[in-house]
């Protein structure tokens, strides 16, 4: 298949694609639109950015079409062998798996918006670009005169591509293999810095699996204004959206750190090995699979502890990583009520947003602290001869063909090389709903470290409440099960204006303090209602704050 992109209004945000497609003898042709993106579990519904669908023959003549489902379209072909099908692609979101025009740059991720017949799926992809003379383009598909080449579909949708006139790129090698640190947007890059701290992370992580998949890699960089943290792993390259700009170089460097170093990771992790439910990849569906605590919970730890191991990461920083993943798992009552593995499949249903009250778990959060511990296991039960880098290099294998794995396979491996059983593991952690702490602290014992568990400095967290303040009132955004707050009657959404009598002016904490020897009565809105509410004293069901310190 032959695409062609244009650009005629780019402020608009509409591109032109124009598909040629051989049809053969067929009497009807199938179009499909991807439904959602690897990378993000969920359906994307990119087909609603789609206007002015129609279909032609080589002369010209319009041809019939029609809508099938959502996001799949047929056309009467009438015994014609070539048609050229049209549309407009309105690409007005920015995020490190869109696809966005403005009059700075032409930004694509085909995922969301070329179509394709799903017959032809293994045969080569052409993507012929009328940019600017003065963009420059950045992407891991080969490229000549403006025209990007593809061995089939698959390589085209995992191969985003930035044309601007302002990239700024950079390439250092490892291993004889090129990387590309490609930046768009405003930022004022330090490359001696960044060389250096990319280098070490990467070298640690093709030591750990002997060697990299691919010849090439692409960092491609989207840098907003605004604040931004996003990624997207693909097989030669990764998409990451940060900001704000003068942030990137400064307190926000360990984050481009970990995003880089997680994505890269990927490249092994689900871009060469992956679910077995997920070979291959199925566009026009959901692709369940429960293994998102090895697919992102491994790729997670793993990228942070890679940067620990390089020393790109001082301790201090890596603890620092480590007690956010507490804190965010010990901040979700979910983890009482779905397993990991539960909500590794229901990322299709709602796995990117907070969801109704303690429903669910993060395959990255506790699928990460679940590999920390499978670690530390397998280093005690192999006097630390052995860990869980060598569990991942068995399963990639030292080559670049794809392969998959399920439950039982990544256990026997864990099981093969660490030689101890893994069942409580599976068991209370993967599919069950086994509180933690036991199991963290005798992994963080076995790396020489420890958890503190401590009472937040914060007065409302002790009565088990966290909220965001807006126009001098705190609306509530979690609530602790059988904390003081939810067993006094309070619930998410709650909006508290007063406490006993006392007008609240970003000023909660303080009074809760003044008074915590006191009766409390908080006045607040619920729904349009005013009420009011004795506070129960606090009990040991808060938020904590969690501290990783050396034992």
């Amino acid at each position: 298949m032959k695409y062609s992109f244009k650009i005629d209004d780019p402020q608009r945000h509409f591109i032109q694609i124009a598909i040629e497609v051989n049809v053969g003898d067929r009497s009807y042709l199938d179009l499909q639109l991807p439904s959602w993106r690897p990378g993000r579990y969920e359906l994307g519904n990119f087909a609603k950015n789609v206007k002015d669908f129609n279909a032609k023959d080589a002369s010209g003549i319009a041809l019939k079409t029609a809508k099938i489902s959502k996001d799949l379209w047929r056309v009467q072909t009438n015994g014609v062998e070539k048609l050229m099908l049209n549309y407009q692609y309105y690409a007005a979101e920015l995020n490190a798996g869109s696809t966005w025009l403005d009059e700075n740059q032409l930004y694509i991720n085909p995922i969301n918006c070329c179509m394709y017949d799903p017959l032809k799926m293994d045969e080569e992809c052409i993507l012929a670009l009328e940019i600017p003379d003065d963009y420059i383009i950045a992407t891991s598909l080969k490229e000549d005169k403006r025209v990007l080449y593809a061995k089939d579909f698959h390589e085209l949708v995992d191969s985003p591509i930035i044309c601007s006139p302002t990239l700024q790129t950079f390439k250092y090698q490892y291993d004889n293999i090129d990387f590309y640190l490609c930046f768009q947007g405003e930022v004022k890059v330090d490359w001696d810095r960044l060389k250096k701290d990319f280098v070490d992370f990467t070298a640690c992580q093709v030591k750990c699996f002997g060697n990299f998949p691919v010849k090439e890699y692409y960092f491609l960089f989207q840098i907003t204004p605004y604040a931004a943290y996003h990624g997207v792993e693909h097989q030669r390259s990764t998409v990451i959206l940060l900001g704000p700009s003068y942030a990137i170089f400064n307190k926000d460097y360990d984050k481009l750190l970990g995003i880089s170093s997680h994505e890269l990771y990927h490249t092994w992790n689900v871009k060469t090995i992956r679910p077995h439910d997920m070979l291959p990849y199925d566009y026009s569906q959901e692709n369940y699979t429960e293994m998102g605590y090895v697919t992102e919970g491994v790729t997670t730890y793993m990228g942070d502890r890679t940067l620990y191991e390089s020393g790109v990461f001082s301790e201090k920083e890596y603890f620092k990583e480590l007690e956010s993943l507490l804190l965010r798992h010990f901040h979700n009552d979910g983890r009482r009520h779905y397993s990991v593995a539960a909500s590794s499949f229901d990322t299709w249903l709602d796995g990117y947003v907070q969801g109704i009250p303690g429903r669910k778990v993060s395959i990255y959060v506790e699928g990460a602290l679940i590999a920390l511990i499978c670690d530390a296991r397998i280093r005690k039960a192999t006097n630390h001869n052995r860990s869980l880098h060598d569990v991942m290099k068995e399963m990639y294998g030292g080559d670049d063909i794809l392969k998959g794995y399920d439950k039982n396979s990544y256990k026997a491996l864990l099981e093969k090389v660490a030689g101890v059983s893994f069942d409580d593991v599976f068991i209370d952690l993967i599919e069950g709903k086994v509180d933690f702490m036991h199991y963290l602290e005798i992994a963080l014992k076995e790396f020489g470290w420890k958890i503190t568990r401590k009472k937040s400095i914060h007065a409302s967290r002790q009565i088990g409440i966290k909220g965001v303040w807006s126009n001098k009132v705190y609306k509530l955004s979690a609530v602790a099960e059988k904390s003081a707050a939810e067993e006094s009657g309070l619930i998410i959404g709650d909006k508290i204006h007063s406490l006993n009598g006392y007008k609240l002016n970003n000023d909660l904490d303080q009074w809760l303090a003044y008074f915590q020897d006191d009766e409390i009565v908080l006045s607040f809105e619920r729904e349009g209602a005013l009420k009011r509410v004795s506070l129960l004293k606090q009990n040991e069901n808060q938020f904590y704050t969690y501290k990783v310190e050396k034992n």
